[in-house]
């Protein structure tokens, strides 16, 4: 077939197709009236090959819709888990001030209840391993820390200095086996030496078999070392074993101090005017 011919038969095919559809919806424009057998035959023609187009096109343009719709979901959705992860990162650092704060605050209520010149400090290394049990805090010689200074937090006694350089200095715990407290039994006066015996507990030692020391009793620190101020809270006694052989009891003592969460405490610089009753009321844990 030439090529004039096809191109000739195409656009036949499409003057008469549309020209058809200009027929049917020239009908709209039409006065009322019964459709002759032409018309009928061509709106029963064309009828339902334009309602197939007209769902095509439907069903395309509701595609598109859908698929715009979900793109613009997503998007949001990106959006939303941005602000939702940035909104969990300020609480998380809202909740960390607060608890700061309020850590800060029990320190310097201790701290003016004490009424002794000291120096607030953070800590920024703890050793705990092995059979050395320090700390690193952040203010040494030139905020005036000197070694054998006694370090203390709002729950009780923490240790002493060991050393010092310019701006930090080393502390001796409390649970150090090489620590040595002199303490006292709040509730009879009863006298020993508190060292650390592991992580978590300490040992009162040199209490003869025949002097009272229960569970639950209170030690406080009895200010005879020439270190650490009377009347600070050491630990809960826990244990008490008596051997009749023995001249001293072993007494197992769980400090008052939560060595692992410790994160700032005060540095004693003066014990002058050191108010030793400041603790003798406090109840027994």
């Amino acid at each position: 077939m030439p090529e004039w011919l096809r191109r000739m038969r195409w656009l036949a095919v499409f003057v008469v197709t549309g020209g058809a559809m200009l027929y049917v919806l020239s009908l709209n424009f039409r006065p009322p009236a019964p459709m002759d057998m032409v018309q009928r035959a061509v709106v029963e023609t064309l009828a339902p090959l334009l309602l197939a187009a007209r769902k095509g096109t439907q069903a395309v343009e509701a595609w598109v819709h859908r698929y715009v719709a979900l793109r613009h979901v997503q998007e949001e959705n990106e959006v939303l888990k941005k602000q939702r992860a940035f909104l969990e990162n300020e609480l998380v650092r809202y909740q960390e001030a607060f608890v700061e704060n309020q850590r800060l605050r029990r320190l310097l209520d201790f701290r003016d209840s004490l009424q002794v010149e000291s120096v607030a400090a953070q800590v920024v290394v703890q050793n705990s391993t092995g059979w050395s049990r320090t700390l690193i805090v952040n203010k040494g010689l030139r905020e005036g820390v000197r070694t054998d200074m006694p370090v203390v937090s709002d729950e009780g006694v923490v240790g002493y200095v060991l050393d010092v350089s310019d701006h930090y200095a080393r502390v001796l715990l409390l649970i150090d086996r090489d620590s040595a407290v002199d303490a006292l039994v709040q509730r009879n006066r009863v006298r020993g030496v508190l060292g650390g015996l592991d992580i978590e507990t300490c040992e009162l030692r040199y209490v003869r078999s025949n002097q009272e020391v229960r569970p639950g009793d209170l030690l406080v620190t009895s200010g005879k070392d020439g270190l650490f101020p009377a009347g600070v809270r050491l630990g809960i006694v826990k244990q008490v074993k008596k051997d009749p052989s023995a001249l001293f009891q072993q007494i197992l003592v769980v400090p008052t101090v939560q060595f692992g969460m410790l994160q700032e405490v005060l540095i004693l610089k003066s014990l002058a005017n050191f108010p030793a009753p400041w603790l003798e009321g406090t109840a027994k844990e």
